[in-house]
């Protein structure tokens, strides 16, 4: 046998496993989870109608909350709704207040950040490690729509579970849903989302109404 015919079963033989090793497999849940990490870190002001429902299985009865949210880096806030009429909830990054016109009360709070802070209130204001504190353990397209259901890793967390849909191109939050420690359904819905290139600091600063009780939270 000639050295040519010798080399080449040999180098066949070598190549065979390369050419057998199947190509890695595609990632969908693992994509999406990272586009929603990269758009939780909020580096620009994002303003949006939103809508919130609270779902009572036991009493059979819905509550909705509804008006516009404007949204900034630093965990700044500015919630103005539309139902109920009046209400408003603002956050500065370091203290939020929010007033309940019915009561003529202020509620007010040093902002809690880190794990301390509740999950929403942190995946909004883009102060979430998210690939530190869940993994998606699915994902379904819904059109130009990813939903993504997370498991929360915190031993201690209330809520075990959530569903985020996204849009599928960019990671954008546009709705979360999830249980309470009750069993109380729990939805926020963002729609019209807009992205001005600034927002006046005033937007995020508190102006307390006349005549109001003030109420020193923990």
């Amino acid at each position: 046998m000639s050295r040519r015919s010798t080399v080449l079963p040999l180098l066949l033989a070598l190549a065979a496993p390369f050419a057998l090793a199947e190509a890695p497999q595609p990632d969908p849940c693992g994509e999406a989870f990272s586009k929603l990490a990269q758009a939780s870190r909020l580096s620009a002001p994002l303003r949006a109608h939103f809508r919130h429902a609270l779902t009572a299985p036991a009493l059979n009865q819905t509550e909705v909350e509804e008006g516009t949210v404007t949204l900034a880096p630093g965990g700044k806030m500015r919630w103005e709704y539309l139902q109920p009429e009046g209400k408003l909830a603002v956050a500065d990054g370091k203290t939020s207040y929010l007033y309940l016109p019915e009561d003529r009360e202020v509620m007010v709070q040093k902002v809690v950040s880190g794990p301390g802070a509740p999950l929403l209130f942190r995946l909004l204001s883009g102060q979430v490690r998210l690939q530190e504190e869940a993994r998606c353990e699915g994902m379904a397209l819904r059109g130009d729509r990813a939903v993504l259901t997370l498991e929360l890793l915190a031993p201690d967390a209330e809520v075990r579970r959530i569903e985020v849909m996204t849009e599928a191109a960019t990671g954008q939050v546009v709705q979360v849903r999830y249980k309470d420690g009750i069993g109380n359904e729990v939805s926020l819905t963002l729609s019209e989302l807009e992205r001005p290139q600034s927002v006046p600091e005033s937007t995020f600063s508190f102006r307390l109404p006349a005549g109001v009780r003030i109420v020193q939270g923990d």
